[in-house]
């Protein structure tokens, strides 16, 4: 039966449309400020139930609106990562709404999914592992160049025959400056002639006889070995900040803190002791002496924070607190500063 043109219904947009519209909006209003949680639980059910139903560019849109923004709701955010991957793109490659247990799972999906992963800021080392099982070469050099990601002796055992037989991987690798011990020591034991020359190439005088290390170093040697690891980095200058960085992501503040010691020109203990006194603020002051970026900088201060260094902050307040001191001081400014606290404690 026709509708008659009076008819209420006759010139409404169709169910999908109008659950595009809402969930537009919907997103919009997630990304203008932080929300409580109880508010963005309400809203998320209602999100989700208007993504489920809008059309795929509109799920596209609302993936790039929310895949940057820290608070975004999480069943939404989920609903999208595991939509196709047109859509789920930005979400993968950025969202910090996704828990482990999700990533691990969106890496089994196909090779998209997994050279999208590869691509984030910062990837555990669970998820390398899951990334490092596939074996596929252009997923695995990203993940090589990605100085974000958290390479252990696993990742090590299940890609040894693969950078043995592709010279752009071993390149790859050569990209980070210096591997991660275990990563390094690993290779150093089941890898073939090419990746020892890889590792004698990175670190020539840090790294000569991985083979003869103990794996279980007590807590005495592994502050000796950072102490000369950062010492034979330094004396070829090839210590920077992005091995402060990376040694820091993966817990080894045995390097970490020898390394940011001679970029700072603190004392390892008086490091330790400033920033225990003001971790926000030292955090972010050895970061803008030893030169890292401000990008770098946040995630310098995260990982501290990771490990119980340093007190979180939510992340935009972080970011805020990274902007601010960057602006207000320069390199030097920034080593003179932290001098200064050093002193000051040591005189109380």
């Amino acid at each position: 039966m026709l509708r008659s043109t009076s008819d209420p219904l006759a010139g409404r947009p169709p169910p999908s449309e109008r659950a595009g519209r809402k969930a537009l909006a919907l997103a919009d209003l997630c990304t203008l400020r932080a929300l409580p949680e109880p508010v963005l639980c309400e809203i998320d059910a209602h999100l989700t139930g208007f993504l489920r139903a809008a059309e795929a560019r509109v799920r596209a849109r609302a993936a790039i609106r929310l895949a940057e923004c820290p608070w975004a709701p999480v069943e939404a955010i989920r609903s999208l990562a595991f939509d196709a991957f047109e859509i789920a793109s930005p979400v993968l490659q950025h969202s910090e709404r996704l828990k482990e247990q999700d990533l691990l799972a969106l890496a089994a999906l196909g090779p998209q999914q997994r050279l999208a992963l590869a691509r984030r800021n910062t990837i555990s080392e669970k998820l390398a592992e899951r990334l490092c099982s596939f074996g596929d070469r252009d997923c695995l050099e990203k993940l090589f160049r990605n100085l974000g990601a958290r390479l252990n002796a696993r990742c090590a055992e299940q890609t040894a025959d693969l950078i043995k037989a592709d010279c752009l991987l071993r390149e790859a690798l050569s990209g980070r400056g210096a591997l991660e011990v275990e990563f390094a020591r690993s290779m150093y034991e089941i890898a073939g002639d090419a990746v020892y020359a890889l590792l004698d190439d990175i670190c020539p005088q840090a790294l000569p006889r991985l083979a003869g290390l103990d794996a279980r170093p007590d807590a005495v040697d592994l502050d000796a070995l950072g102490e000369t690891l950062s010492h034979q980095l330094h004396e070829i200058e090839a210590l920077n900040a992005e091995d402060v960085l990376r040694a820091t992501q993966n817990g080894r503040t045995d390097i970490a803190d020898h390394a940011v010691a001679r970029l700072t020109g603190l004392e390892p203990a008086d490091w330790r002791q400033t920033l225990r006194r003001s971790p926000v603020r030292v955090a972010i002051l050895a970061a803008r002496a030893m030169a890292m970026s401000i990008d770098h900088a946040h995630l310098f201060y995260a990982a501290l924070c990771e490990q119980g260094r340093a007190h979180p902050l939510p992340v935009e307040s972080a970011k805020r607190a990274v902007g601010e001191l960057y602006q207000q001081y320069s390199r030097d400014a920034a080593r003179q500063a932290l001098h200064r606290m050093s002193a000051d404690g040591s005189i109380h």
